[in-house]
């Protein structure tokens, strides 16, 4: 397989007149747009670049060659604003005569870039405001223009094309989306994207996850080779040519349909309200510490990954980011249960949620700390059974497709392993056990402190709030850190603890019913007497 350096120095001494444009030329106009161009007036890339090509094999290819150094760079445009969160570029290659390819940049190194990234799944972006802007004051009367992009440029060349006038967008002959995300169905009109597509080519690495974002029905997709590996092919210098032309393949690699279906269904099932507050929780909390890269939020340390703890605790994202893991073992199962008829009985009525509390804090006060043990060992079972099912469905629904179910074959004996290992060792199952029980007893403390936050009245369900979070946030600080010859002291005290915990659920159930039946009860004798005053008078 060779490389697009490559095929820039096979083609370096033909012109546009004599190699006419092709798929391989839009991925090397469009990997120009990363690079910093100084444009007052037309000028070749080799006199206008100001990258340095002498550690860049790519840049010193394309310096060294007729066809690409030569070419005629004009209407460069760039914004950069961290105030609206603009991380923009696009120029427009001189091809011959009136045809032009304009190229739009995608994702750099900056940290308002990746967030605009991020900010395409919930609202449009100045960014694509200024795409469009952009196309519309540089397209002209006479000219034929292909207009492209890599990743978030991809975006941008769909987003900016299809929301021309109609007199633009007939001078535009091709669209190139090179791995970029699609429209967002909850932010833009996606019909929109029938007025380019039979104009439109997308092309995609074979391990592909970024142009699978948001993806739409285009009847031109070609999937291209790497010398990468995963989701570094997303790389657009390492696709593969293969005499002259892209060196193709006729199917994704199955390894990263996972992941794919992973992603689906998170951005299904979160909600372009809780996207907003989980980018802002995170970027706010990067940005605060003076980071303007990735590179430098990286090297954040301990305190920046504290403050962004801080703040995905405060704007309630833990949850969000919780569903990625969930998704990604088991589907739609716990959503569909947690909105199935049984949770929704629970949770309107409290009189249930009491007596659950109650049994099993009995049950922990009787059996001690094997009932933790028991509790501990039929949950991770249960994960393991359930993912074997899920597993064999999914195999099922794939026409026993193995090689590209084998990611989820290598999460079930992952799991089956752990779940062995707990078995076997001595304390492997009080210490998965602890972070078990801990987490799920500082989530129920914080769910607690949430109520306290939303009903700040001083009445029965604030103290019992109160106190419930303080309790449970001090046992699960407790069994994380304890040794495992406290496990039966500190069972008896969660038990003591939840068993008083459903009484008080169950009191307070009762006098919420009590109170709704008053008011009904009040409203009845209010209407009586009304009438009753009516008739009299």
């Amino acid at each position: 397989m060779s490389s697009l350096t490559d095929y820039i120095r096979w083609y370096a001494d033909f012109s546009f007149y004599e190699k006419p444009f092709n798929e391989v030329d839009n991925l090397v106009l469009s990997t120009l747009a990363y690079y910093q161009f100084d444009v007052k007036r037309p000028a070749a890339v080799r006199r206008c670049c100001t990258n340095s090509a002498a550690k860049d094999s790519f840049l010193k290819a394309v310096m060294d060659s007729r066809r690409f150094g030569s070419l005629m760079v004009s209407e460069y445009s760039e914004v950069f604003s961290r105030d609206t969160g603009t991380q923009f570029a696009a120029m427009m290659f001189h091809l011959h005569d009136n045809v032009y390819y304009i190229s739009f940049r995608g994702t750099d190194n900056s940290l308002v870039g990746w967030r605009e990234d991020f900010v395409m799944s919930y609202q449009m972006t100045q960014g694509q405001k200024t795409a469009v802007e952009y196309l519309e004051r540089v397209i002209e009367e006479g000219g034929e223009y292909f207009v492209g992009g890599h990743s978030k440029g991809g975006n941008l060349a769909i987003y900016g094309t299809c929301h021309l006038s109609e007199a633009k967008l007939r001078r535009v002959k091709h669209i190139f989306n090179n791995d970029g995300p699609g429209l967002c169905p909850e932010v833009s009109d996606v019909t929109l994207i029938d007025r380019i597509k039979s104009r439109l080519t997308v092309i995609l690495p074979q391990y592909c996850v970024f142009g699978k974002i948001f993806e739409h029905d285009v009847p031109d997709v070609r999937i291209v080779t790497s010398s990468n590996k995963g989701l570094m092919q997303h790389d657009i210098v390492s696709w593969g040519v293969k005499y002259g032309k892209l060196d193709m393949v006729s199917s994704l690699d199955p390894a990263c349909h996972w992941i794919d279906d992973v992603t689906d269904r998170w951005l299904e099932d979160v909600s372009p309200a809780e996207r907003e507050k989980l980018v802002n929780s995170i970027f706010d909390s990067v940005q605060s510490g003076g980071a303007d890269t990735y590179t430098e939020a990286l090297s954040g340390g301990v305190d920046g990954a504290e403050d962004l703890l801080k703040n995905m605790v405060e704007s309630d994202s833990l949850k969000t980011v919780a569903k990625i893991p969930e998704k990604a073992l088991f589907g739609d199962f716990m959503e569909r249960l947690r909105k199935g008829k049984l949770a929704a009985f629970i949770n309107a009525n409290q009189l249930v949620e009491g007596i659950i509390f109650v049994v099993i804090g009995v049950l922990m006060l009787i059996f001690r700390q094997w009932s933790f043990q028991i509790i501990i060992t039929v949950l991770l079972g249960g994960l393991v059974l359930f993912q074997l099912i899920y597993t064999i469905k999914k195999l099922y629904e794939s026409h026993w497709d193995f090689n590209g179910e084998r990611v989820r074959f290598y999460i079930f004996f992952a799991m089956l392993a752990v779940f062995a290992i707990i078995l076997v060792k001595q304390q492997a199952i009080f210490i998965v056990g602890s972070a078990i029980a801990g987490v799920w007893l500082l989530v129920t403390a914080y769910k607690s402190f949430l109520a306290l936050k939303e009903n700040p009245e001083k009445d029965f369900a604030f103290w019992k709030n109160l106190v419930k979070g303080i309790l449970y946030a001090g046992c699960g600080i407790f069994i994380m850190l304890a040794p495992i010859e406290t496990l039966k002291w500190f069972v008896l005290t969660l038990g003591a603890i939840m068993a008083i915990d459903g009484v008080c659920t169950i009191v307070y159930s009762f006098i919420q019913a009590n109170e709704k039946y008053s008011r009904k009860y009040d409203h009845i004798k209010e209407k009586v007497r009304k009438t009753k005053g009516d008739k009299e008078s």
